[in-house]
């Protein structure tokens, strides 16, 4: 099972359309039956070890049979989304370390969909049917968290850039859910300027050594040609010694003597470039983006160990300038 993806575009209105909030966190599925309990990633990874909180919500006995579509979000002490708290659990695979960081930096799962419910299958029942029912349930369950819905698109997007939130989905309210699909029944609005990259390569950082890491070489997928990949620039500013260290582990294996752009771009610096398979994808914020297409005042948010360098497509909702 895949997620109902969104597509990048202006808000639609209308009352053919329902509005929620667009959480800064990871999507996940939680696949929940009595006494067991499945998180799964959007790149297909079962990531529950990472999340006992859940576990300890969703795998209790009183759980019903039912496989859920949510957002795992970390609030800061305002109470806001905070993509860098979760980055601090998204990495964890050691039961130990999750179960003490659940005490530190806990999580919430933000529920927006049901898929399945006491065995039945809810695919194609409507938005408005889905929604319906996971309400009634939720109900019943005090410990889950709905995510908001609303009527009025406006006053969601004016909401949502006054809590500083990342921005807005539109869902159309007849569409059924289509698994890994990304046909305009839902459309996402993001206010914030950020883009996930595949890592294409990385040029030196000091020294000028090969094996450290200066900054990363970002690219886009090619949505009609998953084998096409198009430079956007490099990213140095953010990153920690503890995301170089991430970095560096698993880009290491991935060296290729060449880039997979067609096109090799010219390099200001004079530093070593190492350039890379792109399997590793990693969450930028910038400005906007130059006259030759090149991200400006770029910053490393983070690794998106949840998502496949396929999917890192080009989401143009930045003009060049």
């Amino acid at each position: 099972m895949q997620p109902m993806l969104a597509l990048t575009a202006g808000l639609p209105t209308g009352p053919e359309w329902s509005y929620e909030f667009k959480w800064d966190g990871m999507r996940a599925l939680v696949d929940a039956t009595p006494g067991a309990l499945t998180v799964t990633s959007r790149n297909g990874n079962n990531i529950a070890t990472a999340y006992p909180e859940l576990t300890a919500l969703f795998g209790a006995d009183g759980t019903p049979d039912v496989l859920l579509d949510g957002e795992i979000v970390a609030f800061d002490g305002d109470g806001r989304p905070s993509f860098g708290l979760l980055q601090t659990r998204m990495h964890v695979r050691a039961a130990k370390q999750a179960r003490a960081l659940a005490a530190s930096t806990p999580v919430s799962f933000l529920i927006f969909d049901v898929l399945r419910l006491h065995g039945v299958d809810l695919l194609n029942r409507s938005y408005t049917e889905r929604r319906a029912t996971l309400e009634r349930v939720a109900a019943d369950h005090p410990g889950w968290v709905v995510s908001p819905a609303f009527d009025d698109g406006e006053a969601t997007s004016a909401a949502a850039q006054a809590n500083g939130l990342e921005g807005v989905v539109a869902k159309r309210r007849t569409s059924p859910y289509r698994p890994g699909a990304r046909n305009g029944d839902w459309v996402k609005v993001k206010f914030l300027r950020r883009q996930e990259f595949a890592v294409l390569g990385w040029e030196a950082g000091d020294g000028n050594r090969a094996g450290t890491i200066g900054s990363l070489m970002l690219g886009v997928s090619d949505a009609a040609d998953p084998s096409g990949w198009t430079y956007m620039g490099q990213v140095g500013s953010g990153l920690s010694a503890q995301s170089t260290r991430q970095l560096e582990s698993a880009l290491s294996p991935l060296a290729r003597p060449d880039p997979v752009l067609s096109t090799v771009p010219v390099l200001v610096g004079r530093r070593a470039v190492t350039w890379v398979e792109p399997r590793v994808v990693v969450e930028v914020e910038y400005s906007g983006l130059s006259t030759e297409g090149r991200l400006r005042h770029p910053v490393f948010l983070g690794i998106r160990t949840d998502k496949a360098a396929i999917d890192a497509v080009w989401e143009g909702t930045v003009e060049s300038g």
